[in-house]
């Protein structure tokens, strides 16, 4: 298993490609837009639909799409991520819990987007519950207040009695994998 290195990118006014059709299509394109991207999308794939382009993402599910895609980023040093295709790319998307500026990433590899997906829900409720992002602005604003001398001290203190309390509760799973587990009409589809 490849070991992935997390990054937070500055993406504003950077161009980012969009490829493809599917349900995961627009909500990659709203969320490199949030983050200030210049985003192109497009149906298919041109090598031409990368000049210029800073990261790439195809949102079909299309392995042989995404192996051609793959190597054209390589070649151009285009950061790229084919969804469900842990195997192609140079990143995968991470799963983001947010409370004004305190940002939460998840991230399985590639390899378990649900449960990514599952743990972000968890954490963006408990942020909401617990008001992180009022308390986030306030201590953003102590920080500016503060002189670089004595940010340590001011801003430790600050945030000495944050905590999380309770435990993460997983099923047990003691029957064996089945992938049709969720289909109760089994995979013949009666």
């Amino acid at each position: 298993m490849t070991t992935w290195f997390p990054v937070a990118l500055k993406l504003v006014g950077r161009r980012c490609l969009v490829v493809g059709t599917s349900e995961e299509a627009p909500s990659r394109v709203r969320a490199l837009a949030e983050a200030g991207a210049v985003v192109v999308a497009t149906a298919a794939f041109s090598p031409a639909d990368l000049d210029g382009t800073w990261l790439a993402v195809l949102a079909d599910r299309d392995a042989e799409l995404a192996a051609r895609m793959d190597r054209e980023c390589e070649t151009r040093r285009v950061f790229f991520a084919a969804v469900d295709e842990p195997r192609f790319g140079s990143y995968s998307h991470l799963a983001l819990a947010r409370a004004g500026n305190v940002v939460v990433a998840i991230g399985t590899n590639g390899e378990a987007p649900a449960l990514a997906r599952r743990l972000r829900e968890l954490f963006q409720d408990l942020f909401a519950r617990s008001g992180l992002a009022a308390f986030s602005e306030r201590h953003a604003a102590l920080r500016r207040l503060t002189p670089p001398a004595r940010r340590r001290d001011v801003l430790g203190a600050d945030v000495r009695d944050v905590r999380l309390e309770g435990e993460l509760v997983l099923p047990a799973r003691p029957e064996p994998l089945d992938a049709n587990a969720g289909d109760p009409h089994g995979s013949n589809g009666r």
